[in-house]
């Protein structure tokens, strides 16, 4: 079970962004935690012990027999049966830590899943398929340790439960044993009494047993299917994590584990078409570190949502090394320009090119280590400062030195070395122990970090305070040097001494220039500064 719960987080993780648009964050968690848990009882507790129809037809039979050989002893029964649940509850109680423990193991588990899936789209921009289901592995298998704990106690349980039922026999023979001395009862039908009491203890036990594990595990197998059985793997991510894992060495069993994940035989044969349309991806870096990047009648509309038309033939040249700033109405499209650029979806028709060549021809595992992005709330992973700004890299790869390299660059070293345990402090969830800007300038330290040569700057200071957004807005000057820069804005102070300006509106670029150049043409720009006049001084 373990081994197929970590196969099933692995297939998520590589499904087209749509899938995590379909469904909620909490269902995908609950499929791996509650719904495989009530597949493991059925198969494990119910297919290989006496219990179901077997059970229900043995305690039917067995009342009648006891009542028939004996009516004033079968009540008798019924209340020492009572008494042995009671001591079964007193143990489980007495057990309560062990399961305790236990659920915290499986809650771990659940945290990873949420946190992944939630941050999926940080996740796929850094290429941290790879680190999210190793660290997913390694839970496994501790759940999987406190489990076979777990399970010796429930065979305790079971023992103990044996024993009570054996000392409330023999208080059934002593008083049995009265009644036959007294000739109001024969030796036969006692002998016959004792026999069928063992057969009702058990079969009731059984039963009661397989009624609470049966009464989810159906519903369990029928959300299971609806989710995987439309699921649609993205093949330009898997198929570039499957080629990274096979260049690992697979002595590990976390790696065995993931590749597991990833690579069948049907995958491999889909992959062969697959991989026979893509091009080396060898020259990406040096394409993107020179290159510009061009939007070519581009046309988008979100697979949940076919019919409503997001981009409608949309053209934009980002020069190599500038910064060019996306601004516009709410709903006009930019958001839609950074998910198509950092490869989230693919255009509905139209391309996207970089040094002329059309991204699509690359994996998106390459594609991720050259396009970095910082958004206006940053996400963070429950782990140590310096984990979380090293993230976009392997761990061979990153050493403390360049950690604090780009910590400084991104005016993070002061802070951080002011935290208790300094970069080894823990962040809390999605980085809740730090401030805004503090998250954000460890997002920035990420980021330069990462080196990659595209920069996407979504609304990257809009949230801060004035004393955090000019720290933050040193930081990002740092950043965007050399790299070409996408910067989408609604505070218009923030772009006006780009390269170049772009309006977005209704799908289209309505007008591109300089500042100043917009301004003279007093069109939708124009307004959009008359609107927001302040925001300059």
């Amino acid at each position: 079970m373990s081994t197929l719960r970590a196969q099933i987080f692995g297939r998520i993780l590589i499904q087209k962004i749509e899938f995590f648009d379909k469904y909620k964050v909490g269902e995908l968690t609950g499929l791996l935690t509650s719904d495989l848990g009530s597949l493991k009882n059925i198969v494990s507790e119910n297919v290989s012990r006496d219990r179901g129809f077997r059970a229900l037809s043995e305690v039917i039979g067995t009342i009648f027999i006891l009542f028939s050989l004996s009516p004033q002893l079968a009540p008798i029964l019924g209340v020492l049966m009572l008494a042995v649940s009671i001591s079964i509850a007193v143990y489980k109680r007495s057990t309560l830590p062990v399961f305790k423990a236990h659920g915290m193991v499986q809650a771990s588990i659940s945290d990873c899943v949420t946190e992944t899936f939630s941050a999926i789209r940080t996740v796929r921009s850094f290429g941290g398929e790879k680190r999210q289901m190793f660290t997913f592995a390694n839970q496994v298998l501790s759940f999987q340790s406190s489990g076979i704990k777990l399970g010796t106690f429930k065979s305790v349980n079971e023992s103990l439960t044996r024993v009570a039922v054996y000392i409330s026999l023999i208080a059934l023979y002593c008083l049995g044993g009265s009644k036959v001395k007294a000739g109001e009862l024969s030796v036969g039908t006692m002998a016959s009494f004792i026999g069928y009491t063992f057969t009702l203890t058990f079969a009731v036990q059984g039963l009661v047993n397989t009624f609470g594990d049966l009464r989810g595990t159906f519903a369990a197998v029928e959300r299971i299917n609806s989710v995987l059985s439309g699921a649609q793997v993205d093949d330009a991510l898997a198929y570039g994590l499957e080629r990274e894992l096979r260049q690992k060495t697979l002595d590990d069993e976390n790696y065995k584990l993931i590749l597991s994940n990833i690579s069948t035989e049907n995958n491999q044969k889909h992959y062969l078409h697959y991989m026979s349309a893509l091009k080396t991806s060898s020259n990406l870096f040096s394409l993107a570190w020179s290159g510009d990047i061009c939007l070519e009648d581009v046309y988008f509309s979100y697979p949940l949502r076919p019919d409503v038309e997001i981009l409608r033939g949309l053209n934009l040249r980002l020069k190599f090394g500038t910064v060019t700033a996306l601004v516009g109405p709410s709903g006009a499209g930019k958001s839609t320009v950074v998910q198509l650029l950092s490869r989230f979806y693919e255009p509905t028709s139209g391309c996207i090119t970089v040094a002329g060549e059309d991204v699509r021809t690359f994996d998106k595992s390459e594609w991720a280590r050259v396009v970095s992005i910082v958004n206006q709330e940053p996400v963070l992973f429950s782990v140590s400062v310096g984990e979380n700004i090293a993230y976009g890299l392997p761990d061979e790869d990153v050493s403390k030195e360049d950690v604090i390299k780009a910590a400084k660059a991104a005016n993070a070293h002061d802070f951080i070395i002011s935290l208790p345990q300094g970069y080894d402090t823990l962040v809390g969830e999605r980085g809740g122990l730090l401030s805004g800007g503090q998250r954000q300038r460890i997002a920035i330290a990420r980021a330069l970090l990462k080196n990659a040569p595209i920069l996407i700057l979504d609304e990257a200071t809009s949230a801060l305070d004035a004393v955090s957004e000019r720290l933050v807005q040193d930081a990002l000057n740092h950043l965007m040097k050399g790299r070409t820069t996408l910067v989408i804005a609604h505070r218009l102070s923030t772009v006006q001494n780009a390269y170049q300006i772009a309006l977005c509106s209704e799908g289209r670029i309505a007008e591109l220039g300089t500042h100043f150049e917009l301004l003279a043409k007093k069109g939708q720009y124009a307004s959009l500064v008359g609107t927001q006049r302040l925001a300059f001084e």
